[in-house]
């Protein structure tokens, strides 16, 4: 069953549009220039490497909202396949379980449906990435000093959604013929936070 672009974008949904670097600034351009090298057929271990001359944070900030598009992307692929009905309980196979847990809403680590699972793990990401004082986006407005933990965390949730998908939805991946653009975004992912310890 395909879904109209009015399903897809619902804010009910899990699928979010891209978020976007405004244009002119260091982070566009940082943004340019890691897309221009994964295009490029270049060996993933060395994009993924800090360019002389940049700032960590930065390269850590931009990768880490393209990593949520673009995991957001995938998990949008296999949505209409994961509901309450099919998962249940987020998962990744019969042995690891995943809890939600905020800190507001879900004091305590909570098992719920993939999909509900999903739903707030986008929102709370999406909050995170926008908000100012965590992803500073003006010239001159330093990082927080647990900006690496931080992205240390979403990096490990996002981690999940590629668990999930692989181990419960990769018949539909297949399927649909993008198993290779998953697993190319899963290598740029695993290379990355191997190279920052994230």
């Amino acid at each position: 069953m395909a879904l109209c672009l009015g399903q897809v974008f619902s804010k009910d949904k899990t699928f979010r549009p891209k978020k976007r670097f405004e244009p002119g600034t260091q982070r566009f351009e940082l943004y340019k220039k890691a897309q221009a090298s994964l295009k490029s057929g270049l060996d993933l271990r060395k994009v993924v490497q800090l360019p002389e001359g940049e700032n960590l944070h930065d390269w850590i900030a931009v990768h880490v909202v393209d990593f949520f598009n673009r995991i957001n992307l995938i998990y949008g692929t296999v949505s209409e396949y994961c509901s309450e009905r099919t998962c249940p309980i987020m998962s990744g196979g019969l042995r690891y379980e995943y809890r939600w847990q905020d800190g507001k809403d879900y004091k305590r680590p909570t098992k719920l449906p993939a999909l509900k699972y999903m739903n707030l793990l986008m929102d709370w990401i999406e909050s995170l990435i926008n908000n100012e004082e965590i992803f500073p986006t003006r010239v001159g407005i330093p990082f927080p000093k647990n900006f690496q933990q931080v992205c240390k965390k979403i990096l490990s949730r996002l981690f999940r959604v590629f668990v999930h998908v692989y181990i419960h939805h990769f018949d539909s991946i297949c399927s649909m013929g993008a198993e290779a653009h998953i697993n190319t975004c899963y290598k740029h992912y695993y290379y990355f936070i191997s190279e920052f310890n994230l």
